[in-house]
C-alpha cells in the first residue's frame, strides 16, 4: 500500500494509508494488479479525505453495528466504508489521533458481512 515515492512538503497533511492485516494487504494488492487506475484514484482519496462523504454521502459512510467500529492496536476506531464501485468496496479505519488510514477489508466484488 505504501508507495515508494519521495515525500513533498505539499504531502506533510496526507494520511498513511496502512493494511489492519496480511489478509486487508493482500486483497489491497490484488485489486491493485486488476484496476491500476481506479485503485490509484483510491489511495489518494484515503490519503487526502477519507471522511469526507463528498456529493454523493451514499459511497462513504461509516458501517453499522457490529461492522461499524473495529479494535486495532488496542484501539477501538469507527470503521467506514467507501463504494468505488457498484460492487468494489474498501473498508477502513482512519485514526485521526496520528493520520493513519487502516485497510480492514478491499474487494471488487460486493462484501456479503453487509447484505
Amino acid at each position: 500500500m505504501p508507495t515508494n515515492r519521495q515525500s513533498r512538503p505539499e504531502e506533510a497533511n496526507l494520511w498513511t494509508i496502512r493494511p489492519a492485516s496480511a489478509q486487508a494487504e493482500k486483497q489491497w494488492k490484488r485489486a491493485v494488479e486488476a484496476e491500476s487506475e481506479l485503485m490509484a484514484k483510491e489511495r489518494h482519496r484515503l490519503q487526502e479525505r477519507p471522511l469526507d462523504r463528498g456529493a454523493n454521502p451514499r459511497r462513504t459512510h461509516q458501517l453499522r453495528g457490529p461492522l461499524g467500529s473495529r479494535t486495532i492496536g488496542g484501539k477501538k476506531l469507527p470503521q467506514w466504508q467507501h463504494e468505488i464501485t457498484g460492487a468494489g468496496r474498501v473498508w477502513y479505519c482512519p485514526d485521526k489521533e496520528v493520520r493513519v488510514v487502516w485497510v480492514t477489508y478491499m474487494s471488487l466484488q460486493h462484501p456479503q458481512l453487509t447484505d
